[in-house]
């Protein structure tokens, strides 16, 4: 495919000259001739062209006044431009060069100097498209691949904290509701676009330490006793040892495959902000705003925000859902059970973004109600 070749000069003799000089590379060149910078500009933005060559002194726009808007527009800014000047321009020739001038010729120009000048611009530049497109590509497969870790991740994440809950009792999809729930009390909070979405991630596994909890009190089907009680408020502190343990101590295990693997010889020690708000979520969650909660008696703004939200989404979801002991109740009833502990168990000004979410929180508890399987089981298990 030939090269497009741009040559601008208000000058009719110059131009004819041009297009002498250049004649022989007509097989390899598509050259238009252009008397006027305004004109030049338009088929700019009309045509891809490889390479323009301008001259400096035109009368309306000048050579320097078409360098500079092309520099300044996107779809022109990576076009390499030739400028001739005169043989004492100096003043011109630096503006030229300020203004991303690729290279300066003096006029009049020896035609071997101006095709040798242009064969390299045209090489570099082709060089540097092919660097461009692979740059491009690269970045939409780390964007791509950014995506399927996130998805990945968010999975694996929802998972886990079904895998607790699904020891406890049939909640279905409480653990995806709260965790929707949390971010969209975090937006009306008007938290960090990645707290948000952190948040997102970590609140599913608020009651992954169950896990840890023996069957005998955590399927006991009447009250539990005070010892019993003590045990299962257990799972706060082990759901926090779990996520907060340093994955430089799995480094042992993974040894044989880091010493092949930088990047995970990295990941392994470093700190991941993920498991930390999660842990904190594990670990106070069920803190409430009067220091009556457990397992720290912590009160206030003692208690992490990403807890304080993730309770109220917890309470909500668990009143407003069905349990083997007894019917969801009716959400005004769950509204109002809640409203009467704010300034007790819950922050009053994660109330009052909870209330202004709630119409968002209303569409998730419907997309991702008990009955919609957002993890198929295999074939022969229910849920």
């Amino acid at each position: 495919m030939k090269k497009q070749i741009l040559i601008v000069d208000d000058d009719q003799r110059m131009l004819d000259a041009l297009r002498r000089t250049l004649r022989d590379q007509r097989e390899e060149w598509s050259m238009t001739f252009v008397r006027r910078p305004e004109a030049a500009w338009e088929r700019l933005l009309e045509a891809a062209y490889d390479a323009v060559v301008t001259d400096v002194k035109m009368p309306g726009m000048s050579g320097l006044d078409l360098l500079q808007r092309m520099r300044q527009t996107e779809q022109t800014r990576h076009v390499p431009v030739v400028v001739l000047t005169g043989l004492n321009d100096h003043d011109l020739k630096e503006q030229a060069l300020n203004l991303g001038a690729d290279d300066l010729l003096n006029k009049p120009v020896q035609p071997g100097q101006l095709i040798a000048r242009l064969r390299n611009m045209l090489r570099r530049k082709a060089y540097q498209d092919d660097l461009r497109t692979s740059n491009e590509s690269l970045v939409e497969k780390v964007q791509k691949q950014d995506v399927d870790l996130a998805q990945s991740r968010l999975s694996i994440v929802c998972r886990l904290g079904m895998a607790a809950e699904f020891r406890d009792e049939d909640t279905g999809n409480h653990v995806v509701r709260v965790g929707c729930y949390s971010q969209a009390v975090a937006a009306a909070l008007a938290m960090p676009p990645e707290f948000q979405e952190m948040l997102l991630l970590a609140a599913p596994l608020h009651d992954i330490g169950k896990i840890g909890i023996p069957d005998s009190v955590l399927l006991k089907p009447g009250p539990l006793s005070d010892e019993e009680w003590v045990v299962m408020q257990r799972h706060c502190e082990i759901g926090e040892c779990i996520l907060r343990e340093e994955s430089k101590a799995l480094f042992p295990t993974f040894e044989w495959y880091a010493k092949e693997s930088q990047a995970l010889k990295e990941a392994l020690g470093n700190h991941d902000p993920l498991l930390e708000m999660a842990a904190s979520v594990a670990l106070t969650h069920h803190e409430k705003w009067n220091g009556s909660g457990y397992p720290r008696k912590l009160s206030g703004e003692a208690i992490p925000i990403e807890s304080r939200i993730v309770a109220i989404a917890d309470v909500y979801d668990a009143l407003t859902s069905d349990r083997p002991y007894r019917l969801a109740r009716p959400e005004d009833e769950a509204l109002t059970m809640i409203e009467t502990t704010v300034g007790s168990h819950f922050d009053p000004r994660v109330h009052a973004a909870f209330q202004q979410a709630l119409p968002e929180i209303r569409d998730v508890r419907r997309r991702f109600s008990d009955n919609v399987a957002v993890f198929s089981p295999p074939a022969g298990v229910t849920t």
